[in-house]
């Protein structure tokens, strides 16, 4: 497997070549079909959990098709072939075909168009994002898209037209798509990605091909975090895999100072919500990647103390085997603090299910246009009490 694309503009996660082969099972049939068949679907939707690797699989499909020598693209052959000023015809480019013993289909990374990927400055690709600042895909930024219907690709067979968190788009939005592709213009690919695609309009998903790409376990995240990570503490790596819930996004982020500076704050919070409440609420009201983090975290501490109240009946806190190993000292204290002021384990659950509840209602309520500093003390009051 060759390195994928960075394109000009915010770059995805740089993925080694394990990630790459990680997804490459659930990609290489569909692009083996594709090769054999010169038949790519005009609308291809990739799924999967925040950070797991959409974006840039979505970068690496792109290069694979731009690519001159994957057996996908016979522009480059279609120019050498064009009369000459004495009518000839030279042969075909023989690097319009894949290279002899070339099975499993990848980008080369060597060719002309692969240079223009990685370096950004490819012309037959476009991706369409949220803008600064803004939290949805709005209709303006498909009109300029529409006004282009009439022109195909210049240097390849194929214009990619990449719609990043597709499920953040508008309703406007969504028709606006929906109407170029009732007739897609010859040789337009739309790559869409989505972490949750029942935001996404139901006519919208019946157009697409789905690709879902599953999470990373534990075990492989601590492995690839080993070769990426070398200068980070072992058990950091270890408890890093663990809390980014199968995400190789989250995990990098988890082998970060400024992700566990902000981590030991959500700890003295649990430990002692008193002291801590006004940071966390300016931290989280930043923006809403900042508020998500908490929400994850948040929530799986919570679990934590869910699964202390139905496993462990009369075990004392300090000796339960807490997921979150590094906050066990917090949750201990939280955990007696909430039995004995509800009276007992059952009231707790009932208290902490209640607080997953309104956690899960949150994250519903993250991309609308609501006052972020007003919601995220709405979540993180309760825990006063």
């Amino acid at each position: 497997m060759t390195g994928h694309a960075q394109p000009q503009g915010k770059s995805p996660l740089p993925l080694p070549r394990e990630v790459i082969a990680h997804h490459a099972p659930a990609l290489t049939v569909a692009m083996k079909e594709w090769r054999d068949s010169l038949r790519v679907p005009p609308v291809l939707l990739l799924t999967g959990l925040p950070g797991v690797g959409k974006r840039s699989m979505a970068f690496y499909l792109s290069q694979w098709l731009l690519c001159e020598r994957s057996g996908m693209n016979h522009h480059a052959e279609r120019e050498e072939q064009t009369l000459g000023l004495f009518g000839l015809e030279p042969e075909p480019a023989a690097e319009s075909a894949p290279p002899a013993g070339q099975e499993e289909p990848h980008p080369c990374g060597e060719c002309a168009s692969c240079q223009k990927a990685v370096h950004g400055s490819w012309v037959d690709f476009e991706e369409i994002t949220a803008a600064e600042g803004e939290e949805t895909l709005k209709i303006e930024q498909f009109r300029k898209l529409k006004a282009k219907q009439g022109y195909g690709a210049h240097e390849s067979d194929y214009r990619i037209i990449l719609i990043s968190d597709a499920d953040r788009m508008t309703t406007q939005a969504a028709n606006s798509v929906l109407k170029i592709l009732e007739e897609p213009p010859k040789g337009w690919v739309f790559l869409l990605t989505a972490s949750d695609s029942n935001l996404l309009l139901p006519t919208l998903v019946s157009r697409c091909q789905t690709l879902r790409l599953r999470p990373f376990t534990a075990d492989a995240l601590e492995s690839l975090l080993g070769s990426t990570a070398e200068g980070v503490a072992i058990e950091r790596r270890k408890l890093a895999a663990r809390l980014a819930e199968g995400s190789w996004a989250r995990a990098v982020e988890w082998t970060q100072d400024a992700a566990w500076k902000k981590r030991g704050e959500l700890l003295d919070f649990i430990h002692s919500p008193q002291f801590s409440t006004n940071a966390l609420v300016d931290w989280a009201s930043t923006d809403t990647a900042s508020f998500q983090r908490l929400l994850d975290q948040l929530e799986s501490l919570t679990l934590d103390l869910i699964r202390f109240s139905i496993e462990a009946e009369g075990t004392a806190p300090e000796t339960f085997a807490w997921k979150n190993a590094d906050a066990a000292r917090a949750l201990s204290t939280h955990a007696r603090s909430v039995i004995q002021k509800k009276n007992g384990a059952d009231a707790a659950r009932r208290w902490w299910l209640e607080r997953a509840e309104r956690i899960a209602q949150a994250r519903g309520q993250l991309h609308a246009p609501l006052n972020r500093k007003l919601l995220v003390q709405d979540v993180l009051l309760p825990w006063l009490s």
